[in-house]
């Protein structure tokens, strides 16, 4: 392992005289965040489960110690050019026009302009969400078939609005876990679990589920979890560089879904993502201690964070081997270490150990610092 302080006060003092002549953004948020590249042939997924495991540490030690800031997920910055709401809005519209045709009690047209509101709202996703209006459209489903006298079908609709009101408040369960949701809702295909498999057609991708990290994927690395809760999911892709990607998937009681996430190039790309991912440490084009500097600086600026871990693997001295380094810009300073690996999905484990408690004063094993999802949200009431 190699330590190298870096400290730069002409840049605080060029941040001065911008700031003075107005051309400064607002002051970085009291958060961190890290960022892997996989370069000369390593491994994306495993440059993935390395930033999972970093961000899922800074969250972690944020909860005993508040000065060691919580994370934040950048991959929405990278969302340029994407972020229109004329979707919900067309979404918003129809299910306004569904609840009118239901107070005139026209059961088939309030189904129709649902049907209609669902549709816009998936597309939609994940640039502009209101979990309130999809719970809504959910919901008036449901009313909307009780009112048609479809009976079957209303008890279906009923019990995916209250699963899908339950994936989103973070309960891992299944439905039928709480009694008075087991008399409802235990013979319909929302009960029970599903198989849901992602993959992607970019390497070193995070899922998330339900907006909550759930694992990493590839080309040909899935994401699969053979017993999610069945009824419906919000799943969506991200990866810095590429705009995210998402959708919503409705799990059938022992079914098998499989999706695979269309990332693209972002329009801010080559601004904010190159320039972090193009430095170089060793040979004749190595990069100078003040353009490591420099690009530190301003990405956490741009990124609007008080730390920023950059990590790096390369391909080590020995055969297997490769190189994992670190640099953290932290307190107007970059500090930067390496660690050479082994092979393993979870041979970076060690190292991060050792930089946690080299950087961060504090042990902590990153499979300690792994999120818990409450399997026992609350009960929902039920609809008689």
């Amino acid at each position: 392992m190699t330590r190298r302080p870096v400290r730069f006060l002409t840049w605080l003092g060029a941040l001065a005289l911008v700031g003075a002549l107005g051309g400064v953004a607002s002051a970085a948020e009291d958060a961190a965040t890290a960022l892997v590249f996989a370069r000369r042939g390593t491994d994306a997924v495993t440059a993935a489960r390395i930033e999972r495991d970093l961000r899922n540490m800074f969250d972690h030690t944020h909860l005993q110690k508040p000065a060691v800031p919580r994370s934040k997920s950048i991959e929405f910055r990278y969302d340029v050019g994407r972020l229109s709401k004329a979707d919900l809005e067309t979404a918003r519209r129809h299910f306004n026009d569904a609840q009118r045709a239901l107070e005139k009690g026209d059961a088939d047209e309030a189904q129709e302009q649902l049907f209609r509101a669902e549709r816009f709202y998936n597309k939609g996703i994940p640039y502009a969400t209101d979990h309130g209006l999809l719970r809504g459209i959910f919901f008036y489903y449901y009313l909307a078939r009780l009112a048609g006298g479809q009976d079957g079908p209303a008890r279906e609709a009923y019990c995916a609005y209250v699963a899908l009101t339950r994936n989103l408040a973070g309960s891992a369960g299944p439905i039928e876990q709480f009694e008075p949701l087991a008399d409802k809702c235990g013979s319909t295909s929302i009960a029970g679990t599903a198989e849901l498999k992602v993959t992607a057609e970019v390497d070193g991708a995070h899922v998330y589920v339900d907006d909550r990290p759930a694992g990493v994927v590839g080309r040909d690395v899935a994401y699969v979890d053979p017993f999610l809760p069945a009824g419906p999911h919000l799943v969506e892709v991200r990866k810095a560089g590429f705009a995210r990607w998402g959708t919503l998937v409705n799990l059938k009681n022992g079914a098998s879904e499989s999706i695979r996430a269309k990332l693209a190039d972002a329009k801010n790309r080559k601004e904010e993502y190159e320039p972090l991912a193009d430095v170089v440490f060793s040979g004749p084009d190595a990069s100078s201690e003040d353009y490591l500097t420099e690009v530190m600086f301003d990405a956490a600026e741009r990124f609007g964070v008080r730390i920023l871990v950059a990590g790096y693997l390369e391909p080590g001295a020995a055969p297997g081997q490769v190189q994992l380094t670190l640099i953290t810009y932290r307190d107007s300073a970059i500090e930067q270490d390496a660690y050479p690996l082994m092979a393993g999905a979870d041979a970076h484990r060690a190292a991060l150990e050792q930089f946690w408690q080299a950087r961060f004063g504090q042990a902590l094993k990153p499979a300690d610092a792994q999120p818990v999802v409450d399997r026992w949200a609350p009960t929902l009431f039920k609809v008689e």
